[in-house]
């Protein structure tokens, strides 16, 4: 009896047998527990779906949709930018779609199927163009003979450049045959049409005989008087009037409106240039404006007053200029500091936008665990589950 160990009774195996069983069956349900929470909030990294994840999805197809556009919609011009006179021109087989002199730029010609047809050449039809060939290449050359032209299943039509009507309105709402005359203090609207609005927009160039300098955007104005704006569209916003350049591609508009203030300007001769934006700047596809600035009403009537004021009182020319200064010095520098605290609390504004970024960022991510704190998690439980067992 002393040199073996004495075995347990058979009552306390089955004891320590059923303990153990079921500590094992509850360590079971604890880790089958455990892992049905973690599945249900996410720690087994299944990604949801958002909304981000569906345009994901679906923006393939607007691409492939963007890639195959209907061509025979987008003829003529439906690739082309009139802003800066360039692009694609698509071509059918009856339209005889306008293309003008002078045009450049042209990257590619099509036919309504989206096939490259650049370099093909047609050939003219009747009149002066007859027989006379139109390669449908980067350029319409400038001599090339207005007329209809067609072959291999495509036509088109060559037509000049020109600027078709200007008309010219004074402060009062009249209507100027010319411009040989305007006083200073007037303003002058000027509107006008062009036949080749497709192609190109207009910009205006006005320029001073004195030192060949361009003014236009010192002198251009966006408050019309009443009687010119009874001139112009109900839709026709006013601000359009300050913009140098007009048409489809800026202002979404086949009638150019501009407004002139020589309020500021010195008497003299001064020219008026509108023409294209880029290739249509010659011939009928410009117009030149000379406009002579005289002196103004006020400055003509102080020559007669100051005869007549000199001799019945000599004091009064020495204190009007004292009091004139005065005036000037105490207004314009309490005047000028009050404008600049506006600038500043504009600036506080600004600087708020940039914290909307990481509000976005954080929408994306999904709350859980995420897969590395789930493994940890079982690892955890096993460890502890066996320790106990062996405890």
């Amino acid at each position: 009896m002393s040199g073996t160990e004495e075995e347990p009774p058979p009552s306390q195996i089955h004891i320590f047998t059923n303990r153990t069983t079921s500590m094992a069956r509850a360590w079971l349900r604890f880790i089958v527990s455990a892992l049905l929470v973690i599945g249900l909030s996410g720690g087994l990294g299944i990604p949801a779906s958002t909304p981000t994840d569906t345009a994901r999805m679906t923006s393939p197809v607007v691409e492939a949709s963007a890639q195959s556009p209907d061509f025979e919609a987008l003829a003529p011009r439906g690739r082309w930018n009139s802003s800066t006179g360039t692009g694609e021109i698509i071509l059918d087989n009856e339209s005889y779609y306008t293309v003008f002199q002078g045009e450049e730029d042209i990257r590619t010609w099509r036919d309504t199927s989206g096939t490259d047809v650049s370099e093909t050449v047609l050939e003219g039809e009747t009149g002066r163009n007859e027989g006379e060939p139109l390669r449908l290449s980067g350029s319409i050359q400038a001599d090339q003979t207005p007329g209809r032209y067609s072959g291999e299943d495509l036509t088109v039509r060559v037509q000049e450049p020109r600027i078709s009507t200007v008309t010219l309105y004074n402060s009062v709402g009249t209507e100027l045959d010319d411009t040989s005359e305007l006083q200073r203090d007037e303003s002058l609207l000027v509107i006008v049409d062009w036949n080749y609005v497709e192609a190109e927009d207009l910009e205006v160039d006005l320029v001073s005989h004195e030192g060949n300098i361009s003014i236009e955007r010192e002198v251009l104005s966006a408050n019309p008087t009443d009687a010119q704006s009874d001139r112009l569209p109900e839709d026709v916003d006013e601000d359009v009037l300050a913009r140098e350049v007009q048409g489809l591609g800026t202002t979404n508009d086949r009638t150019a409106y501009w407004l002139f203030d020589f309020t500021e300007v010195d008497e003299g001769t001064y020219t008026l240039r509108i023409e294209g934006v880029d290739d249509l700047t010659a011939g009928e596809a410009s117009e030149t404006i000379r406009i002579d600035v005289g002196t103004d009403d006020t400055s003509t009537t102080t020559p007669t007053a100051t005869p007549t004021a000199t001799p019945t009182d000599p004091a009064t020319p020495t204190s009007t200029p004292s009091d004139s200064p005065t005036i000037t010095p105490t207004t314009s520098p309490e005047r000028t500091p009050t404008t600049e605290p506006p600038t500043a609390t504009t600036s506080p504004t600004d600087t708020a936008t940039p914290t909307e970024a990481p509000t976005r960022t954080t929408d994306v991510e999904e709350p859980g665990f995420g897969p590395i704190a789930t493994v940890v998690a079982l690892v955890v439980v096993s460890v502890y589950a066996i320790r106990s067992r062996r405890d």
